[in-house]
């Protein structure tokens, strides 16, 4: 004869189990915002060297100048097809509370049909805690962009 025994959770066991998970879900949720927001900023730097990048490659396919200007004190930039059609290519906001503050960079920034640019120069991307810094250089129209 077989004995069948029926194991199972109590309800004081699942309850205790559940109390459990709420705990460390509850605790992880700030820390998911903070990974979010830290996302959101990495993705913001990409998009904006990406785009710059594109502009620089544009002039140089089409053998034309592209402008690319940084709205002082706004979070807005356009990069711009100068010549003949003088079409805008690219129109971009930066996320909330973030601007752009010229430093030593005169506008418009603009790279020649050789891929080179204009002039050299500083431009600030800040918010209230954060901020990078996209330096210009003369000769191949190099940029680079830094962490403060």
């Amino acid at each position: 004869m077989k004995v069948v025994r029926k194991n199972g959770f109590t309800l004081i066991e699942m309850l205790l189990v559940l109390m459990i998970i709420s705990v460390f879900t509850a605790l992880s949720i700030p820390h998911i915002e903070k990974v979010a927001e830290v996302k959101r900023e990495n993705y913001m730097i990409e998009q904006l060297t990406e785009d710059i990048l594109y502009a620089q490659q544009y002039a140089m396919a089409h053998k034309t100048a592209v402008q690319v200007i940084f709205d002082q004190g706004q979070a807005h930039y356009h990069i711009i097809e100068m010549g003949e059609r003088q079409r805008v290519l690219i129109e971009r906001s930066l996320p909330d509370k973030w601007i752009f503050e010229l430093a030593t960079l005169q506008m418009p920034l603009a790279f020649l049909a050789n891929g080179n640019v204009n002039k050299a120069g500083t431009v600030f991307i800040k918010n209230n805690t954060r901020g990078y810094k996209i330096v210009f250089l003369l000769g191949k129209g190099r940029f680079y962009v830094q962490k403060m």
